[in-house]
């Protein structure tokens, strides 16, 4: 059988570049993505328009015009509100709906977003600059993010995780034969984490994070995971957010989740068109 062709980006470090090696051994041809200067096959900045135009236009020319599968891995975590949301809300979004046309043509595309735990375990997340983001209105959300700059990533992750839940069963993409899912990292040992682990602030704290598993995640089992969503085995797999974290959310909120849906009756009866 022919070999697929996947796009990852932030292909050349941590998970991404792990990603990457785990797609290649199990034969896929890797079109990676990152900063220019880093040495991956599409050179481009994703926090800038003009740079996720590269970026799309590089990778339908790459993959001579036939898209599998996409890792939208790429993201940042830094004091800087506007490239965290450049990066990791339009450098997700606005990335794949640029490639959506060429996946469209595939037949069967998948498509997974690094997203992350946090999300789920992060107390105070604002809902406004979410919901500004998935609007378009950057400046709004900036504006909103100006209280909490420090929770400018959970944001732009929940963002991401609401529009993958909103947009993966559209007919825009579950009907253009397109499965895609998010999948959230807890703690995963990287030479980041390492260093975080040294930190006199921050190591006591992430030490005393629950770990049911007794050990933190490596970027092996994240891109295994990867690796499974992006092959035809996940095929029925559709806007679903997959939590590798060794049991950390479940530890802290297993009472909590699933809620009930709060639809009453009638209301459910009127959605399906039977009243």
């Amino acid at each position: 059988m022919e070999s697929e062709n996947a796009v990852v980006t932030g292909s050349q470090s941590g998970m991404g570049l792990a990603i990457r090696k785990e797609l290649e051994t199990q034969g896929w041809r890797v079109i990676g993505v990152d900063l220019p200067g880093k040495g991956a096959e599409v050179e481009a900045d994703l926090s800038t328009d003009e740079g996720r135009a590269t970026a799309a236009a590089g990778i339908v020319a790459a993959a001579k015009g036939r898209l599998d599968a996409v890792a939208a891995n790429a993201g940042v975590d830094v004091p800087r509100p506007e490239l965290v949301v450049g990066v990791n809300y339009f450098g997700v979004v606005d990335l794949l709906r640029r490639l959506r046309p060429t996946l469209a043509t595939a037949g069967g595309a998948r498509v997974a977003i690094t997203v992350s735990n946090s999300i789920l375990v992060t107390p105070g997340i604002p809902i406004g600059p979410v919901d500004a983001l998935l609007s378009g209105d950057v400046p709004r959300a900036l504006r909103l993010l100006e209280a909490t700059p420090a929770l400018a990533y959970q944001v732009s992750k929940l963002a991401v995780a609401r529009w993958i839940r909103r947009s993966a069963p559209t007919a825009e993409w579950a009907g253009s034969g397109i499965s895609m899912n998010g999948v959230c990292p807890g703690a995963v040992m990287t030479p980041l984490l390492e260093r975080d682990l040294q930190d006199p602030k921050k190591g006591p704290f992430i030490e005393r994070l629950p770990r049911p598993l007794g050990e933190f995640a490596t970027p092996q089992a994240v891109a295994e995971l990867f690796e499974f969503l992006l092959s035809r085995r996940a095929r029925f797999l559709v806007g679903q957010l997959i939590c590798i974290d060794g049991g950390n959310e479940a530890a802290w909120r297993g009472a909590d989740w699933p809620h009930p849906w709060g639809i009453d009756g009638a209301s459910f009866m009127k959605l399906v068109g039977l009243s």
